[in-house]
């Protein structure tokens, strides 16, 4: 049986309590064709120390990278990438880690005839040590059954979690990572289902995404940002779908009220945003008169 090579992907930043396991859930990976390139963004703890250390005594082909300033995520990955030499590349971040199976089912289940690969797994909360299904089975569910029109259920709100990535490693070398944008799992997603390569989900749980604390104070302007560039790429496809282009209107809409409720401190004034927030989502959704001022009526009344 084939084993074609693998190329791992472990990108990390000051993640010094975190990379040990990182490493060595992709070290020990029950697939016996694999290289790892493990690149290190200028961390300033020991997270690379750490990292050379748990190397040392694996067998598997490994290139160390420390980069000496900071570059985004999406310049790494195709740092790391002009360094691939695998068929295939998972991508794995130095905060998460997976099942020892998670490259032995992507290979079998992307030879199935498909050019990427996602699949199911869990959260984990640091904060409570709590392991929860990144997915209810509702939403599961509907990425499955909408996987032929990924492009257009995605296309203005990003609906997949993308640890442990898995991909032909050409399709990245003729369509790389966009380095002017943050959310390059999503455009990545995107970019690829547009231009017609085939997207498979495994309805397996093989990785762990850590949620740490920081994770769940969001920076509004800078997601905001994010979505506007991977957006307007497709906003003239939006625009020719009313249902589509409400939602973009619905989800710019969020943006501006997160960005102004985070710089409000008293409550008085955050209940107003609110209630103007949802009076202009009301008028999105129903252009008719008569209908948005008997909502209004009722919702206020």
């Amino acid at each position: 049986m084939e084993n074609p090579l693998v190329s791992i992907l472990l990108i990390t930043m000051n993640h010094e309590k975190f990379i040990e396991q990182a490493v060595l859930s992709a070290i020990n990976q029950g697939y016996p064709n694999l290289e790892i390139i493990f690149l290190d963004n200028n961390s300033v703890d020991h997270t690379y120390e750490i990292a050379e250390r748990t190397f040392q005594n694996s067998k598997i082909p490994h290139q160390l990278i420390r980069n000496k300033e900071n570059h985004g995520v999406s310049k790494n990955l195709n740092i790391m990438l002009s360094f691939a030499t695998g068929k295939y590349v998972a991508i794995l971040s130095g905060d998460d880690w997976w099942k020892e199976n998670l490259i032995t089912e992507k290979v079998a289940f992307i030879g199935l005839g498909y050019d990427f690969v996602l699949s199911d797994g869990y959260k984990y909360l640091e904060e409570t040590g709590e392991t929860i299904p990144v997915y209810t089975q509702k939403e599961k569910d509907k990425i499955i059954n909408t996987l032929p029109r990924f492009f257009k259920e995605n296309v203005v709100a990003n609906k997949t979690a993308n640890v442990g990535t898995f991909i032909k490693r050409d399709l990245l070398v003729k369509h790389p990572f966009d380095e002017n944008i943050n959310t390059e799992d999503w455009d990545m997603n995107l970019r690829m289902t547009h231009l017609g390569y085939k997207l498979g989900f495994i309805d397996q749980k093989l990785f762990y995404y850590r949620i740490l604390p920081s994770s769940l104070s969001r920076k509004w302007d800078v997601m905001e940002e994010s979505y506007h560039k991977v957006t307007s790429k497709y906003l003239d496809y939006i625009k020719t779908d009313k249902t589509l282009y409400k939602k973009y209107l619905l989800q710019k809409l969020m943006f501006k009220y997160e960005i102004l409720l985070s710089k409000i401190d008293h409550d008085s004034e955050k209940k107003q945003m609110i209630k103007t927030w949802r009076t202009e989502k009301i008028r999105i959704k129903y252009k008719q008169p008569i209908q948005f001022f008997k909502i209004i009526l009722n919702r206020f009344s």
